[in-house]
């Protein structure tokens, strides 16, 4: 009997033909999302043909004597040539590449076309993979599917991504079932008819105790205009909703009476920031009480007990077997470009779902070309329902030489100015001359409550010195995850009870995080970040009008590169007196945005269609990798601290502690290592410094980092 794995906890051997079968019975499942189980299925047959070698089998029995073989035998090539040789040109292509990938990372083309053509394929392999494929292959069935989800090579690139997520997850899920045979992999998932049940409860009860207020029945009415919608054939949707619309329970609401209408199988929820992310998973948790329900995926989520590492929170989080997932947009578009397994493994679970992209604006305009693109093919070809929500919509539906957009969107709620109207709650005051950042904390100290968002990490604390006020909170990405987190808490908390509360920040604070101050002061920039600003000010409605002042600061740099030309923008709208309440000029300032900032910057659509996955997966990044993670003494989590420098020291560092220290790093800048190098360690071989300086209660590590040309973060 030839095996696929060593023996287990039990002492029992994996038989490789049960593997194979096995994972080409999930595999199938997998793919039928798309049509094209009988493919997903000779993937998963065929994944470890290689390892009927009699050379593997050697290796298999080595490794369990306690011997330590030099390395082992490539059973992926092996495969991936076999598939090329036993099966129909193109159908054995397809499944060459994804078998190729599977351990390792998806090839170029040119490294695939080299693989496939200079593996030997030992006989022994031959008979094993022609003994799999005992049934005829019905080519033109199969080719006519994959020609349906293929008709641009950007598909077919993509189509080579979704059969390569499907074996991967296959593969891990039966190879897990293996080596831990007392731990249930396939957790029985809640239907989400029966979340949308114990969801329309909650929201009833929450409709009959809220008050008769204006905004409350404007909230109504966009929850009944999402309900209504939800009843509309798949497509893309629109949710353009001002601030303290409701925008978060009612897209759930048109999520899941939409997946229920259409027999779609889970909502993803992507958001910009972990902030948003925390308010919003809290409010879903709220709802459904449940935690299996609802999966957090994120760096600072709740983190895992060292022993827990084959809990469902740890495999659902690789494979988002989950009906609701909370993630970010780095997240899901990262893992969809990536050409590691590891990350690749969940992307198949997107077909056939609801993807929510909130606050959809904060896209990176140097990627929206190559991120629409995909997002068209999910809902053309793998079953996806597409929401865009946010106060600011972009111009995604746009068809120009620029960006080709969405062909054909449905705004949820008609007429979305009426709205902004309606729950208008500020006032903008826009300053004719240019203020110093002296004149700027003037302003402040005439406010008990008062927050100002600047352009940049050092504008934010050239403001805070001069301003001089002890009890001042600064909000920065100088500060670490968990310190953001407890300020944001401790900034409720001052607004709530009237304390005073004057805050400096970075737009850090801005898209979606709930706070309510009465003046909101706006240094100029991308008109979207204005607008998101203002939905700080006067939140809830509490107020007659708030004030939103919105300045050109005199001293200061702008940040270089998409942000500066799209601050240059907003000042011509502004001095030419736009509406910012009206969400059509905003659209008309997205629509020009677009024709003088490059949507594919870095060329991934191109590196798409020559199927060169290793590049595109190094090129495709959402955020810049210009800087490196430092590990910071924060006072409340002093001993995790020393923690993580022990493990990193003994190299023994576990997954769930490595994701615990996540909340304690800042990202400082690669030019800076060198200047501040006599208060930074390296840890190796882990990509991570530790900061052995002060870590102020303020400024976190901001005392140190002062350089002109920060970055906007």
């Amino acid at each position: 009997m030839n095996a696929a794995h060593t023996p287990n906890s039990l002492g029992e051997w994996h038989p490789l033909d049960a593997h194979l079968r096995n994972t080409a019975e999930l595999a199938a499942e997998f793919t039928s999302k798309f049509g094209v189980q009988d493919l997903g299925k000779l993937c998963g047959l065929l994944h470890d043909v290689g390892k009927a070698s009699t050379e593997f089998q050697k290796y298999l029995k080595q490794l369990h004597s306690g011997a330590k073989p030099h390395k082992s035998p490539d059973h992926k090539k092996v495969g991936a040539a076999s598939c090329v040789q036993i099966l129909p040109k193109g159908i054995g292509d397809l499944i060459s590449f994804a078998i190729l990938g599977h351990h390792s990372e998806l090839p170029s083309r040119a490294d695939w076309q080299s693989t496939i053509h200079t593996t030997p394929i030992p006989e022994e392999v031959k008979k094993e993979a022609k003994a799999l494929i005992a049934s005829p292959i019905d080519a033109n069935h199969l080719a006519k599917a994959i020609s349906a989800l293929c008709a641009t090579p950007t598909e077919l690139e993509l189509f080579i991504r979704m059969l390569h997520s499907s074996l991967v997850d296959a593969d891990y899920l039966d190879t897990e079932a293996h080596f831990n045979p007392e731990i249930s992999t396939r957790k029985a998932k809640a239907a989400l008819s029966d979340m949308l049940q114990i969801f329309l409860e909650d929201q009833n009860r929450l409709i009959n105790n809220s008050p008769d207020t204006l905004v409350n029945s404007l909230r109504r009415d966009i929850y009944e205009y999402c309900l209504k919608a939800a009843e509309m054939p798949q497509g893309v949707f629109k949710l353009t909703v001002p601030t303290g619309g409701g925008k978060t329970r009612s897209s759930l609401a048109f999520a899941l009476n939409h997946a229920v209408k259409h027999g779609l199988e889970r909502i993803i929820y992507a958001i910009p920031y972990t902030s948003i992310i925390e308010q919003t998973a809290d409010v879903f948790r709220s709802i459904f009480k449940d935690q299996s329900l609802v999966l957090e995926h994120h760096s600072l989520a709740a983190e895992l007990g060292e022993d827990d590492e084959d809990s469902w929170a740890r495999l659902a989080a690789e494979n988002w077997d989950a009906p609701l997932i909370v993630t970010t947009t780095v997240q899901l578009f990262e893992s969809l470009f990536s050409n590691k397994p590891s990350r690749c493994r969940k992307i198949h679970r997107l077909a056939k779902s609801v993807l929510i992209l909130d606050e959809v604006q904060c896209l990176p305009i140097g990627l929206l070309a190559p991120i629409l693109d995909a997002l068209k093919t999910l809902v053309d070809k793998y079953g996806v329902t597409l929401l865009l929500s946010t106060a600011t919509q972009p111009a995604l539906d746009i068809q120009s030489p620029y960006l080709k957009g969405f062909a054909n969107t449905v705004e949820i709620v008609p007429e979305p100015k009426y709205y902004f109207d309606k729950l208008k709650r500020v006032n903008y005051h826009i300053e004719p001359s240019p203020l110093t950042w002296e004149q700027v904390a003037e302003k402040m100290q005439e406010h008990h409550q008062c927050l100002t968002v600047v352009n940049s990490r050092k504008d934010a604390l050239t403001l805070l010195d001069i301003l001089g006020d002890d009890t001042a909170v600064h909000l920065s990405t100088l500060l670490c995850g968990l310190h953001r987190r407890e300020l944001l808490q401790e900034i409720r908390r001052r607004l709530k009870t009237g304390a005073p509360c004057r805050v400096v920040s970075t737009q850090v604070i801005e898209a979606g995080v709930d706070l309510d101050f009465p003046t909101v002061l706006r240094a100029v920039g991308p008109l979207d970040r204005i607008i998101q600003a203002a939905g700080r000010c006067n939140r809830e409605g509490l107020l007659s009008s708030g004030t939103v002042v919105v300045f050109e600061p005199a001293e200061g740099g702008a940040p270089i590169g998409w942000y500066k030309t799209a601050m240059g923008e907003a000042e011509l709208l502004l001095k030419e007196g736009c509406n910012l309440h009206n969400p059509d000029d905003l659209e008309k300032y997205f629509s020009k945005l677009y024709q003088v900032v490059e949507t594919d910057s870095k060329g991934i659509i191109p590196l798409r269609c020559s199927m060169d996955f290793p590049e595109t997966a190094r090129k495709f990044k959402m955020i810049e990798d210009n800087a490196v993670p430092v590990l910071v003494p924060y006072p409340d989590k002093s001993g995790l601290f020393q923690e993580v420098l022990s493990a990193a020291k003994s190299k023994t560092m576990p997954r769930s502690l490595w994701r615990k220290a996540q909340g304690i790093t800042v990202s400082i800048f690669w030019h800076e290592l060198d200047q501040h190098r006599h208060m930074l360690e390296e840890l190796l071989p882990l990509q991570l410094y530790a900061w052995h300086g002060e870590y102020h209660p303020v400024k976190g590590i901001g005392t140190f980092t002062r350089d002109p040309s920060d970055l906007v973060i």
